[in-house]
């Protein structure tokens, strides 16, 4: 059976390229009225923008016969979540959806090497820009008691070097995932993660050469799907992570060893104990 969003409104932010657009087209033909939020800069999140590329995405959704507006707001601030809401709010009265899929990647040769420019133009467009539009939809959803709220992460965060600005950003989104989870659980609001892996504009950063040729086995029309499912009703979950990527999902979660025990613990036991420390062996779930 298909999923239906008949009767929701979802702002999809960075939706006029790679798995955005995808997300956007995927909503609206099945029955979504789409919010198509794009500032239309490039990667590196200094750029100017282009308003073009967040319309040609909504045109393309009216072509279809669904129902979109476009919106070129740059992420980031608390002034421009309030317009981007308030735009949604104006053209279809009500916000269901939220994908904080929007972010720029600005890497560098090393953690050090971020200018000031840098890091905090990424940290605005991948976090601060997602956490102030999560804040501005929250009392919309809660009053209707229900929302689907899917925020972007990335694996680069387990220590890709030459992200340290991006990987910073997309950390905190996990915090904010799982903050959000537990309190929009008694309003019917699910909240999760998605870690995808697809070939888009980032992929041609990748500096290992093998790496990034075998991106192609990752459209993003596949990544895009799994974030489309996170966004129904149909969908219950919340507060949780997943991998996707080339028609494959699984769930990512934290997990703590059994540890090495001293009622005493000194620095020299632990010493002598690392090994026992590090072992996860019998690990259980964190989350």
């Amino acid at each position: 059976m298909a999923l239906s969003f008949e009767g929701r409104v979802a702002i999809v932010t960075g939706a006029g390229r790679g798995i955005g657009r995808y997300v956007a087209l995927g909503l609206a033909k099945r029955g979504a009225q789409v919010l198509v939020n794009d500032f239309g800069g490039g990667l590196d999140t200094l750029t100017s923008g282009d308003p073009s590329v967040a319309t040609a995405v909504a045109d393309e959704i009216e072509a279809l016969g669904g129902k979109a507006v476009p919106d070129s707001t740059a992420v980031g601030a608390s002034h421009a979540a309030a317009a981007i809401a308030a735009n949604a709010m104006k053209a279809f009265g009500r916000i269901d959806i939220l994908v904080n899929n929007a972010g720029g990647f600005g890497g560098t040769e090393g953690l050090a090497a971020d200018t000031d420019d840098q890091l905090d133009a990424v940290l605005r467009s991948n976090l601060l820009g997602g956490y102030h539009l999560l804040r501005q939809v929250w009392p919309t959803m809660t009053t209707q008691r229900y929302g689907r709220v899917v925020n972007m992460i990335s694996g680069a965060l387990l220590g890709m070097p030459g992200t340290a600005a991006y990987s910073t950003a997309k950390g905190g989104m996990i915090g904010l995932t799982n903050v959000a989870a537990s309190e929009g659980r008694s309003a019917r609001i699910c909240v999760n993660g998605v870690w995808p892996i697809a070939n888009t504009r980032m992929a041609d950063e990748i500096k290992d050469d093998a790496m990034r040729a075998g991106m192609v086995k990752f459209p993003p029309n596949l990544a895009a799907e799994a974030i489309i499912y996170l966004c129904s009703e149909e969908n219950t979950t919340s507060g949780e992570m997943f991998t996707a990527g080339g028609g494959s999902v699984a769930r990512t979660a934290f997990c703590t060893g059994k540890g090495f025990v001293d009622p005493e613990l000194t620095a020299e036991s632990l010493a002598a104990n690392i090994d026992r420390a590090r072992d996860l062996t019998n690990s259980t779930f964190s989350g």
